[in-house]
């Protein structure tokens, strides 16, 4: 099973909710594998894959077979969409792809930015569900603004179709629960910090 993790904007986030689900699916007994497409903004080393693929490979051992090339096959040091930032090659990411694969039941797959980043062209990153065959789990985060944003997202996705897992990342617990909460809670919001059993379970349909 593959599942991507995108959520409502940048800096949201992702990279923390993926770290959790690392631990929470491994806890349930899957072997469990990273990948971040495509990372911007690196300079000496892609962060946001060291940091996911260091974390996985502490719960799955296979993983050490790889490198961090192979978890962030494509970067590029401007720290844009990277339909700006450079070109994808997507012969790389699937040769990757295929390296990762055999060494997980379960591999997280990390976007950049939101669901709607331009990659090329007439490619986003909500496209790259298809090209992975993925499930969407998209993260909320819980900052001021974030109903806008939640309800963006769930507009765009419903009228397309995609059905999608979501949870709320909360930054600050008394901002979120006096500011945001009392209209997202008829929602049946997850929240990252106390739901991860539930999260994971909805995700493998368990």
């Amino acid at each position: 099973m593959n599942i991507f993790i995108s959520a409502t904007n940048t800096n949201e986030g992702k990279t923390h909710s993926t770290l959790k689900l690392i631990e929470a699916f491994s806890s349930l007994g899957y072997k469990v594998g990273v990948m971040k497409p495509v990372e911007t903004g690196v300079k000496k080393y892609p962060e946001d894959g060291k940091i996911l693929f260091e974390t996985a490979k502490k719960y799955n051992p296979a993983l050490n077979t790889l490198s961090l090339n192979d978890i962030v096959p494509i970067r590029h040091t401007l720290p844009a969409a990277p339909y700006v930032s450079g070109e994808v090659d997507f012969e790389k990411i699937k040769k990757s792809y295929k390296k990762i694969k055999p060494l997980c039941d379960i591999l997280l797959i990390e976007g950049a930015g939101g669901i709607l980043v331009p990659v090329k062209e007439k490619f986003f990153m909500v496209d790259f569900l298809k090209f992975f065959n993925a499930k969407l789990f998209l993260v909320i985060g819980s900052r001021l603004g974030m109903i806008n944003n939640f309800l963006l997202n769930r507009f765009y996705l419903q009228s397309k179709q995609i059905p999608f897992t979501w949870a709320v990342n909360v930054f600050d617990e008394e901002e979120y629960f006096n500011i945001s909460h009392p209209f997202i809670k008829k929602f049946n919001p997850l929240l990252i910090q106390k739901d991860l059993d539930k999260i994971a379970k909805k995700l493998t349909g368990a």
